[in-house]
Parts: structure tokens; C-alpha cells; sequence
């Protein structure tokens, strides 16, 4: 009984570790005409030991640690950027970058995403590691 619920404490703990891109993580290899997208996870201590589902266009397309970021290059036009429990939808330009920054709301216990300044993203950026 025990090895049996050790191993299914293993199991859970293995699934809600996993991070890294999903199958449907979307980029277009073509950026000349595109948009290019970044997403950041802060790295406060909340959560800090979990991965966190980022969702775009209503699809998880990749799993984040704290501390981590990605970026993509998308087709000018409307996008939704989020978390399973927050999201915004954004009107993309070609050749412009977003940055994204999904941090700790701990009114709601939970995590927000906000759309933020292009030096604020560069700041996020150095002090974050890509997601490979």
C-alpha cells in the first residue's frame, strides 16, 4: 500500500513538473512579414516549483518555469495571449515585438498576464532564461 502511494505521489509530481514546448507550439519560419512575440514568467517564489500552461490562440504551447521566457514570430492580425486563467487578445503588426509578462496575483490566488513596455520586456529578457 505504501510503495503504491508513493509511486502515485511520483507520477503527479512528474506531470506537474513538466515544462518545455508543446506539440502545438506555433512560429512561422518566415519573419520577414511577422510579428514577433514574447512570453515572461517572473521569478518571484509563488509557484515557484511548478510549471505554468501559456496558452496562445487558445491552445497550451508551452510550459514555463519561473524565471523562464519564449518567443515566437506570428502572422500580422488579432492573438490571444494568456494563462488558463487570464488572457488578453492583441492586435499584432508586422515587424513589431510584444512582451508579455505573466507574474503572481495574489488577490485571486493565481497568475495574471500583462502587455508591457518594450525596455521593461529587454529588462525581463536578460534577467530570464529561453525556454529551448
Amino acid at each position: 500500500m505504501k510503495k503504491r502511494l508513493v509511486f502515485v505521489f511520483l507520477t503527479l509530481l512528474l506531470f506537474t513538473c513538466s515544462h518545455g514546448k508543446t506539440q502545438h507550439f506555433t512560429s512561422i519560419d518566415d519573419s520577414t512579414d511577422a510579428a514577433q512575440v514574447f512570453i515572461i514568467r517572473n521569478n518571484n517564489l509563488f509557484g515557484w516549483g511548478f510549471s505554468l500552461k501559456v496558452i496562445f490562440n487558445d491552445v497550451v504551447v508551452a510550459r514555463l518555469h519561473a524565471g523562464e521566457h519564449i518567443s515566437f514570430y506570428v502572422e500580422p492580425g488579432l492573438h490571444t495571449v494568456g494563462t488558463s486563467k487570464s488572457s488578453m487578445t492583441v492586435p499584432c503588426r508586422a515587424g513589431e515585438k510584444y512582451y508579455f509578462l505573466i507574474s503572481a496575483d495574489y488577490t485571486q490566488f493565481g497568475f495574471e498576464i500583462d502587455r508591457i513596455s518594450t525596455q521593461k520586456g529587454e529588462n525581463w529578457i536578460a534577467k530570464t532564461k529561453p525556454l529551448k
